[in-house]
């Protein structure tokens, strides 16, 4: 039986997710590592040394997805939609 082969979580693709969701409070300019670093709540230095390592904080991320209403799936994976469910969801 084959084993099913694992796909590691690159944090650039993070990284990028993140700037996808933010970018709409940068109009016309561009968003930059350091802004993700905001969003994260950690220094630009603490964040380029997480991405030079491949890792991330998941509890920094979660709270990320948590204020953002970002579905985690998307985030580190790319699957599904952006929002998560019970954001789009008229209450």
């Amino acid at each position: 039986m084959a084993k099913e082969e694992m796909k590691i979580i690159q944090v650039t693709d993070v990284i990028e997710r993140i700037k996808d969701v933010i970018s709409k409070d940068y109009p016309n300019s561009k968003v930059f590592d350091k802004n993700v670093a905001y969003e994260l709540r950690t220094s630009p230095g603490a964040l380029a040394v997480q991405k030079s390592r491949n890792l991330i904080s998941y509890d920094a991320l979660t709270m990320f997805c948590i204020r953002r209403k970002v579905n985690t799936n998307w985030l580190f994976f790319g699957i599904g939609d952006m929002e998560m469910d019970h954001a789009k969801k008229d209450l």
